[in-house]
């Protein structure tokens, strides 16, 4: 599945072929060309400061190594149940994912996406605002899937007893006369990344779940039969006044992002490619860099052991396999191919992945005060 959406834009230069030729230096051989700087030589002339516009684009897929369970009637494979959400709202732009929790209890991928296409137009920021939107559909939500279990009476049983689950992760843009206002709200471990700045100047700045430490752990799910709790509701609010790019994703892609960005800047002295040196990371990136560190060194599981591949191939730039990356949410199949060149070595895990990049910017001049449709 694929969503392309672009808000009073102008068309990027294309860089399909350099985009991809860059990935495969990065992952075979740990150096390559930075598309990003490619591109720089042939960009149009930029606006002023005061004028930012976004685009964005987002991409699913189900993990290639798939689960079954056998029935009655024979093996059944389990499909995706990621869903995710782009569309404009009248004060400008709502994007979500969510990740339904296929291990525990029933129909999680209808319930993933009751909650991406119910979210409101306006944000959601504490756990009583929350609640009282998911108290506007569960029930109906709980009586048709009571149906669905038909005269199964272990189905039921089960249904209604685990109910379904999903995390949450969504973002609100809306034009200001001071930039564009970003509000978030993150339930689970579906993460959004925010990285200030373009090419070799990328920065993190907002990273949910914030630590590492978070992100190992048992996510808290949405279920339309418990109340949301304010202990694990997380959401935010900030400015952007300049070029940046905000990224929503279930967990798998997400971690791989974040887990390629501090093994850039762990490797590379806090330069991110080329002979630049980008602005040094903020006190939240400082604070997962030092976890990834201490991974590294001294850490034990699962999740050292990724941080430690990681850090064992950082490549040549994070601009570069970011903008690789982007390139291949034009089709499934790019993005697949991606996904599994990760996958195969050893830097993400064998799950359905999602992402939705929203990409800041100044508009070229002459295409100031043009709105393209949606």
């Amino acid at each position: 599945m694929v969503y392309e959406l672009a808000k009073k834009t102008a068309t990027p230069t294309p860089m399909t072929d350099q985009a991809r030729a860059l990935y495969r230096l990065l992952v075979a051989h740990g150096h390559g060309e930075d598309v990003s700087s490619s591109t720089d030589a042939n960009a149009a002339p930029q606006a002023t400061p005061a004028e930012l516009v976004w685009s964005v684009s987002g991409q699913s897929a189900v993990k290639p190594s798939n689960d079954s369970y056998q029935r009655a009637d024979g093996k059944v494979w389990r499909k995706s149940e990621d869903r995710f959400r782009i569309s404009d709202t009248p004060d400008g732009l709502l994007a979500a994912v969510a990740d339904g929790a296929g291990s525990s209890g029933m129909y999680c991928g209808p319930w993933a996406e009751a909650l991406v296409e119910r979210l409101p137009d306006t944000p959601i920021s504490n756990p009583d605002t929350l609640n009282q939107w998911i108290d506007g559909f569960w029930e109906s939500f709980s009586g048709e899937y009571r149906k669905q279990t038909g005269d199964d009476a272990g189905k039921l049983s089960k249904f209604v007893q685990e109910g379904s689950y999903s995390t949450l992760v969504a973002c609100w843009l809306g034009k200001r006369d001071d930039g564009i206002s970003l509000n978030w709200l993150g339930y689970g471990d579906s993460p959004i990344l925010v990285f200030d700045g373009e090419g070799d100047g990328m920065s993190l700045s907002v990273c949910y779940p914030a630590t590492l430490a978070e992100m190992e752990r048992d996510p808290h799910l949405l279920n339309w039969k418990n109340l949301a709790k304010q202990a694990h509701l997380r959401a935010g609010t900030r400015q952007i006044t300049e070029p940046a790019t905000v990224m929503l994703a279930s967990d798998g892609i997400g971690q791989l992002v974040l887990f390629r960005y501090l093994a850039a800047i762990h490797s590379l002295g806090h330069s991110l490619g080329g002979d630049r040196t980008p602005p040094a990371p903020s006190e939240q990136a400082a604070g997962l860099l030092g976890e990834f560190r201490q991974l590294i060194q001294t850490g034990k599981g699962q999740l050292a052991d990724v941080a430690r591949a990681h850090a064992n191939l950082p490549g040549s730039g994070f601009a570069g396999e970011m903008a690789a990356l982007r390139v291949s949410l034009a089709s499934e199949d790019d993005f697949l191919r991606v996904t599994g060149d990760y996958r195969d070595l050893g830097l993400m895990p064998n799950d359905d992945a999602t992402v939705i990049l929203i990409d800041v910017a100044h508009p070229a001049i002459e295409e100031i005060g043009t709105e393209t449709s949606s």
